[in-house]
């Protein structure tokens, strides 16, 4: 259901507030936050008139908050890491033996 409504925001003006507001919810994913205070809180301090954005950043805001950093994303994508290199060379070993 979602698929098509999302070709349609209104305006070319509600395309570009929705752009933004997926850019801000991908930001806090990227960076393992809490989604849902990430974004509340960044949009409550820019109504209150925040005009200073460097602590807004996800990364500086993440710094802030800590509680709300989502641990078990960092470790899974740890252990993806882990998985990746381990699956590499173990495909360097098997190339190299058989040459």
């Amino acid at each position: 259901m979602g698929r098509k409504n999302w070709l349609f925001a209104g305006s070319v003006v509600g395309g570009e507030r929705t752009a933004e507001f997926l850019t801000l919810v991908s930001s806090a994913l990227r960076n393992d936050l809490g989604i849902w205070r990430y974004v509340k809180d960044v949009l409550d301090q820019l109504l209150a008139g925040a005009t200073d954005y460097e602590p807004l950043l996800p990364w500086n805001w993440a710094v802030m908050h800590p509680d709300a950093i989502r641990e078990y994303r960092v470790e899974e994508r740890k252990d993806r890491t882990d998985r990746k290199r381990r699956k590499r060379e173990g495909r360097r070993r098997r190339k190299k033996n058989s040459k």
